[in-house]
């Protein structure tokens, strides 16, 4: 009889485990790197692309202002109202003043320049930088066709102006006075003739139709509606026929970092400001100017002993700086543009006159 014969199956050893599991952790250890390195690629990716798409809407925007400073103002800009005492302000609204530590900017010679510097009068966000500069800009609003109306400045003092509309409608016809769209707000300012005089509306245009009644009370959010001047104010309009009233944007771009994060604000006029952009470090600007002759001066960044004449400025240079809205794993990312912005308006020189 032959003997029985037994088959055995063998296991792995404990030495060929302890391989296997260490060549499993090794591959798995790749992968979750490898992961790790797409999820923090994407979003790197991400937030550049969301600070690229920042940068191109705010550079669009101060673009856009800048190239039109002085477009339908009077050559040199436009005398306010002078021997008060009190000169008037911009970069406030009919609440508060966000430039110059909160107290608003008085304009500089008391005049209305198509761009007026505003080197170190805003906050400061990075310490090292010092405090950010501010950019007022002004042009005429040719959308709003207020000019088409007939304007009668209320004596005595001016507080009150009457608008009339044709009375045949030219094409396109003016928009209403108190058009929730584009008509007058409170805040808004009005230029009246050929940059005799600048008021501020002060009360909510009445329902109805033409004729419309605008108020321009004294005092005014920025001080510009002063019954006492001896000019650039209304009342040096009562009586003028024939006058012509148009709406002008006063613009001012600054920081403001009272929130959460530093955000770029815009502020028109007497209006309240409206934010264009968050996560905004730093914004500098500088200046080239030109002479009489178009002859280029000294690039100048406003500063104390490199003055910025307003009337010179012909191109203007911006720097902005941004942070990602979130930190990655190796903290905030930085973005930075630079360009440079002809005034159109003020380079134009009329050789045939």
């Amino acid at each position: 009889m032959r003997p029985t014969q037994s088959n055995s199956i063998r296991g792995f050893t404990l030495a060929e485990l302890l391989i296997s599991m260490a060549l499993g952790a090794i591959v798995l250890g790749a992968a979750v790197q490898m992961y790790s390195k797409a999820v923090d690629s994407t979003f790197t990716v991400t937030q550049r692309a969301e600070m690229q798409q920042d940068v191109r809407s705010v550079q669009n925007i101060i673009e856009k202002d800048i190239s039109l400073a002085g477009s339908g103002l009077p050559s040199g800009g436009v005398g306010l109202v002078a021997g008060t005492g009190t000169n008037p302000k911009y970069g406030c609204d009919q609440a508060a003043c966000y430039i110059n530590l909160g107290n608003g900017q008085v304009f500089p010679a008391n005049q209305l320049y198509p761009i007026i510097p505003g080197r170190q009068l805003g906050p400061t966000v990075v310490a090292a930088r010092g405090a950010t500069d501010v950019i007022t800009v002004a042009y005429s609003d040719n959308t709003f066709l207020l000019n088409d109306y007939t304007v009668t400045v209320n004596g005595p003092s001016g507080g009150t102006v009457t608008f009339t509309a044709p009375a045949v409608a030219p094409v396109p016809a003016p928009q209403a006075v108190n058009s929730p769209s584009v008509g007058l707000q409170v805040g808004d300012l009005v230029l009246f003739g050929a940059g005799n005089a600048i008021a501020e509306v002060t009360a909510a245009v009445p329902a109805g139709g033409s004729p419309y009644t605008v108020t321009f009370a004294n005092p005014d959010a920025l001080r510009i509606n002063q019954s006492v001047a001896v000019s650039g104010n209304l009342k040096s309009q009562v009586g003028v026929a024939g006058l012509i009233a148009t709406r002008i944007w006063v613009i001012t771009y600054y920081i403001d970092n009272t929130g959460p994060t530093p955000r770029l604000m815009r502020q028109v006029n007497g209006t309240s400001p409206v934010a264009v952009a968050d996560n905004v470090n730093d914004m500098r600007f500088t200046y080239d100017t030109y002479d009489a002759n178009g002859n280029l001066l000294v690039a100048q960044d406003a500063s104390a002993t490199q003055p910025v004449l307003p009337n010179n400025i012909r191109k203007v240079n911006l720097s902005l700086s941004f942070h990602s809205p979130l930190q990655g794993n190796k903290g905030y990312q930085g973005f930075n543009i630079q360009t440079s912005i002809s005034a159109r308006n003020l380079s134009f020189k009329d050789r045939y006159n």
